[in-house]
């Protein structure tokens, strides 16, 4: 009867949708081991041991002098800002339409000896009088410079120069000049 009675409960329970008791079966040796072992990871996933200390941090090669300033002391502890790009300096400025007396000359020189975004600055502000005088035909010139170097968009900035801002007798400048004539005053 006893048997019986016990069926009928775990009928009735399972009915009536309560989850019943399960017995939970396990080999305590596997615990035991955890706790003699001092580098295992138990429950928690944690360790009582220190983490492994971190690769050092390879630094790419540098310059004799360089490289000397870098082994010092507080190599690891203080991080150097990035050099200050001259030129970002100068394209802020123009962009907030405030040029520097000396951003013209920086930016001439910088052309000069090749740099694209000087170039390109340069033009620029020879297009829209920042720090220089305003001249559309020589803007349409330094453009055209530029995308002879490569610099995406110049030509098309030269484009909508020469179809926006320049004159007729402008533009009869420029193509007389692109067609290696002198022109005529």
């Amino acid at each position: 009867m006893r048997r019986t009675s016990i069926a009928a409960f775990a009928l009735a329970a399972w009915c009536a949708g309560a989850p019943l008791a399960r017995a939970q079966f396990y080999s305590l040796e596997g615990r035991f081991q955890c706790l003699d072992d001092p580098r295992a990871v138990c429950f928690d996933a944690t360790s009582d041991e220190a983490p492994p200390p971190a690769a050092p941090v390879e630094l790419p090669p540098a310059a004799p002098a360089a490289a000397a300033k870098a082994s010092g002391p507080d190599r690891t502890t203080a991080r150097r800002a990035p050099p200050v790009d001259p030129l970002r300096a100068i394209a802020s400025r123009i962009e907030a339409g405030r040029p520097s007396a000396e951003d013209a000359g920086r930016l001439h020189r910088l052309a000069q000896a090749g740099d694209k975004r000087a170039l390109e600055l340069l033009a620029w502000c020879r297009l829209k009088g920042l720090g220089v005088a305003r001249d559309p035909v020589e803007a349409f010139e330094l453009y055209g410079a530029a995308a002879d170097l490569g610099v995406a968009g110049a030509r098309r900035n030269q484009t909508i120069v020469y179809e926006t801002e320049l004159t007729s007798e402008q533009r009869q400048h420029v193509l007389t000049a692109a067609n290696g004539a002198k022109p005529t005053p």
